[in-house]
């Protein structure tokens, strides 16, 4: 039985754009340069996720008044909802904050009547469009929503932007999201974490054959601030014709204002799960830091 996502926010903030490029491999930048046409009613669109199938209802952000306020469209929407992700940019918080946290709470009283066990995800997009000082403090701006919106959503709020700087943000959050619902993804959660809990200040992951992230994993000193640096990182040299070849066994370094990091790839022998690379970046200056934790990884890794 597929699972079912339900899509909520207002008009523009990028509902169908996320879908298209999680789901059907599309061009980020061809989507940020080129708006898709406004969706009416509600799109259901189906696809596969490992283990999992799924079933997308995209929803008109036009209507999305009428959504909040008609229980019969509720509970066509919210019915046999395994999650419900809303979302928003951030022009609409700047602009009309206390409106979206009204939203926000508005939603979740519609899941707790409609549907008790749907999950309530929060995705805060274009963070690109947010000045630099603050973008770079995550744990600020967080604290900062969760205030105003007043609702225990510290776990369940993702930061992302479909900008070429940021786009590794989308496949991190819906991988975070997606690892709630799918066995297979949260197995391979589970192995990561397992393998990189014993070393310091490490971020792993393992991609599919778009180059976007399927799952991850950090251990608890990494710069959370360096997260999405390195996304970027990867992003620029899997998507460009560079000379490096990135699963030649060499560490590479990254250079990130005044950090310097080591990433490592290897390829991942499961085309059946369309997944490609294992990559595992740290902060230590030691090289063979990244070779125990690439080799632990793949020891434990199982993908039958």
């Amino acid at each position: 039985m597929a699972r079912k996502l339900l899509l909520l926010g207002r008009a523009g903030v990028g509902k169908s754009t996320l879908k298209k490029i999680i789901f059907e491999g599309e061009d980020p930048s061809e989507l940020l340069h080129h708006s898709l046409e406004p969706t009416r009613g509600i799109e259901t669109s189906n696809y596969s996720w490992l283990d999992l199938e799924l079933s997308i209802f995209d929803t008109s952000g036009q209507e999305l008044d009428n959504l909040l306020k008609e229980e019969s469209e509720q509970i066509i929407a919210f019915g046999n909802t395994a999650a419900v992700i809303y979302i928003f940019d951030y022009n609409n918080w700047q602009s009309n904050s206390q409106d979206i946290a009204d939203e926000i709470k508005e939603v979740h009283e519609i899941i707790r009547r409609i549907n008790k066990e749907a999950k309530l995800m929060i995705i805060f997009h274009k963070i690109d469009l947010i000045p630099e000082a603050i973008r770079n403090n995550v744990k600020i701006l967080t604290y900062q929503i969760q205030n105003i919106v007043n609702l225990p959503i510290k776990s369940l709020l993702y930061f992302t932007s479909i900008a070429e700087d940021y786009i590794y943000s989308v496949h991190n959050a819906f991988s975070e999201i997606l690892s709630r619902f799918s066995e297979k993804t949260l197995s391979l959660k589970k192995t990561l974490d397992a393998s990189v809990r014993d070393f310091s200040k490490s971020i792993c992951y393992i991609t599919d054959y778009n180059n976007g992230i399927i799952v991850q994993s950090k251990s608890n000193d990494f710069n959370i601030n360096l997260i999405y640096e390195s996304y970027r990182i990867l992003y620029h040299l899997t998507q460009k014709k560079k000379k490096i070849i990135l699963n030649d066994g060499d560490t590479h370094l990254i250079n990130i204002d005044d950090k310097i990091l080591r990433m490592l790839m290897a390829p991942l022998d499961a085309p059946n799960l369309n997944l490609k690379s294992l990559v595992v970046v740290t902060e230590s200056f030691e090289e063979g830091v990244l070779y125990k934790l690439m080799k632990k990884i793949l020891e434990n890794l199982k993908f039958n």
